[in-house]
């Protein structure tokens, strides 16, 4: 086993830990490596990251867009969850200053709402709102599924059976520079490529299942999509 393959198995292990029953299938899966950088190519120092800000970044598919954002406040050390098929797994927290780097699938669990460039039903909400009246959650305005991003995207409220997909962060604490290398928890995203094929085709092109590799843009959800609906 390659060095570099070797830390990044225990970079997996130590942001997602399972909880096997026999024959189900693992919680913590690794992707593609991809470093986080911005529009330039210059790697996103994690303490730059404005808080309570959504950003989006594309990961571990060309097609999949994820969340990345940095908390008001240090996460759990962590956080038992389960998949919508009862498959027990733990989130370990956030990486970054005082923890509160954390990033998730953009893919809501419910209906597979994301964020397009066109226009984002779901994102994270700092201030409260009608759907949720203590603010700091993303929430999908399609059916009003609502998770804890601070709780390893938790459902707190609607229809959504699981938690987020969680994105594995690898963080290096000297250069403050992260990469994507997995996920974490339940995933939607042959669900997400069948139902969406025909859209993607046009979006993106037969690029829209490709690993993503090297490195990922990370942008300001604001940046990411036209519109935002608020909810």
């Amino acid at each position: 086993m390659k060095r570099r393959d070797f830390v990044q198995i225990c970079a997996a292990g130590a942001a997602c830990a399972a909880l096997p029953a026999p024959g189900a299938e693992p919680s913590a899966r690794l992707h593609g490596r991809a470093k986080l950088v911005d529009e330039r190519g210059t790697p996103i120092r994690l303490e730059t990251l404005a808080p309570d800000v959504a950003y989006v970044f594309d990961y571990p598919f060309v097609a999949t867009p994820c969340f990345l954002i940095r908390l008001d406040r240090p996460t759990p050390q962590a956080v038992e969850l389960r998949t919508e098929s009862g498959q027990p797994y733990r989130w370990e927290g956030g990486v970054g200053p005082q923890r509160s780097v954390v990033a998730y699938s953009a893919i809501c669990a419910h209906k597979m709402t994301y964020p397009t460039h066109q226009v984002s039903f779901i994102g994270y909400r700092a201030e409260p709102s009608p759907v949720a009246p203590s603010g700091r959650v993303i929430t999908c305005c399609s059916e009003r599924s609502v998770y804890d991003p601070s709780n390893g995207a938790r459902v707190v409220s609607g229809p959504a059976p699981q938690p987020l997909a969680a994105i594995l962060l690898e963080h290096d604490p000297k250069a403050d520079e992260a990469w994507a290398v997995g996920t974490c928890g339940g995933d939607k995203f042959d669900e997400f490529f069948r139902k969406y094929e025909f859209r993607l085709q046009l979006d993106v092109g037969p690029r829209a299942r490709n690993t993503v590799e090297g490195t990922t843009i990370v942008r300001e959800l604001t940046r990411y999509s036209t519109q935002w609906a608020q909810c």
